[in-house]
């Protein structure tokens, strides 16, 4: 049976990309169109005879069903040009396109939101409603700012070369690209949804293409601090889940399995970042990171460090995603009274509404306390709006203990 899911992800962004570099990226959504098509041909076509080579298959069906589209277009409009048709399909570079494909959904003319927005769905293959939960939006607010992005691309006649964009105009680009890497980091480190808490072919492919970054005029200390927190936590994933792929909590994880010298690495990329006199997020965010992997032991963890880091990054960016992470190192910190103080502003706030870390984190200070019914209380309603399979068991076997 194919998991064509799975194959959306791994082969249509490269897809969508290397037609963008053949046809001009302008012709985004006629592009994802043939894309999607391509997908819905070879499920009905394929069985279980799949092709050697799924991803070339792909791209061909693909690719004609761009020609045809432009064809019609043509036969419609006659100024719509028709020599891409005849030009020989690009040899993909997957990676190179894919970068460059981030900087055109980051196009200046598209506000910041919904160019994520665009290059999440376009290049990282997220469906709607992974969006949705990822920039807590509710559906029809991402389908429009996909929508408006997409006509952004055909109205300013954005090209997928770089080379001719000034220099300030592609350092706006490039806060977009960094976010985008940002948030698809965090879709594999931590999952809003499906059976699976861990992707860690996102979290590879973030750092692979900022590291493509690191290694380009695009170089920059904020980019540095980023691939440090991705490393850091990166290193960390063989002990989050154990066999059965069910979450293990910091507490518990086994520290011999994290990986040593990519934390290492991790740690140069952080000292790297350290020039120049801007403090970043990520750079508090990697410092964060650092603390935990230092750390020989759980007891060993410098949570007032922590603590002090999360102060200066809610000071920076003020959010309540990160009052609630500040919260939770608080009672880690200073005990799970203080902990409940620090989280008793964010109860009904409506960007976490729907999140169960929220839920948790006061069933897991309750039952420190020793206030078991609150506790279950606040584990029930987590339960209630748990996103992943391994989180729902997770918050079970915390229900079963109490």
């Amino acid at each position: 049976m194919v998991d064509f899911d799975a194959l959306y992800r791994q082969h249509a962004p490269a897809i969508t990309a290397s037609l963008a570099r053949s046809f001009g990226a302008r012709r985004l959504d006629l592009i994802e169109a043939a894309v999607q098509e391509a997908f819905v041909s070879a499920i009905e076509s394929w069985g279980a005879d799949v092709p050697e080579r799924p991803g070339a298959w792909l791209q061909v069906a693909a690719r004609r069903r761009v020609i045809d589209a432009i064809r019609r277009a043509a036969w419609m409009a006659p100024d719509e040009a028709l020599d891409e048709i005849e030009a020989p399909a690009a040899v993909p570079d997957r990676d190179e396109d894919l970068l460059k494909m981030m900087f055109v959904c980051c196009h200046p003319a598209i506000p910041l939101e919904s160019a994520l927005a665009l290059a999440l769905r376009t290049l990282c293959g997220f469906p709607v409603p992974a969006l949705s939960r990822a920039l807590r939006l509710d559906e029809a607010a991402v389908e429009k700012r996909l929508m408006r992005a997409r006509q952004v691309l055909r109205e300013e006649h954005v090209e997928l070369e770089l080379d001719g964009a000034p220099d300030s105009e592609l350092a706006l680009r490039l806060d977009g690209v960094l976010r985008t890497l940002y948030v698809l980091f965090l879709e594999g480190y931590s999952a809003h949804a499906g059976d699976t808490q861990i992707d860690e072919d996102l979290c590879h492919t973030a750092i692979r293409l900022n590291g493509m970054l690191l290694a380009s005029r695009f170089a920059t200390p904020r980019g540095r601090a980023l691939q440090a927190l991705f490393l850091l936590q990166t290193a960390r994933l063989a002990s989050r889940v154990d066999a059965a792929g069910d979450m293990i909590p910091l507490d518990r994880q086994d520290r011999a399995r994290w990986d040593r010298a990519m934390i290492a690495d991790g740690l140069e990329h952080l000292g790297r970042a350290a020039t120049g006199d801007v403090v970043s997020p990520f750079h508090l965010e990697a410092g964060i990171a650092a603390c935990h992997a230092l750390a020989a032991t759980y007891a060993a963890t410098d949570w007032p460090q922590i603590v002090a880091l999360y102060d200066q990054l809610l000071a920076l960016t003020p959010s309540p995603v990160i009052a609630l992470q500040r919260a939770i190192a608080v009672g880690r910190a200073n005990g799970a009274r203080a902990g409940l103080r620090a989280l008793e502003g964010l109860v009904g706030n409506d960007r976490l509404e729907d999140d169960p870390v929220l839920a948790a984190a006061i069933g897991e200070l309750e039952a420190a306390r020793g206030d078991v019914r609150a506790a279950r209380t606040a584990y029930r309603r987590a339960l209630e709006l748990a996103g992943t399979a391994p989180e729902r068991r997770f918050l079970e076997e915390r229900l079963a203990a109490l």
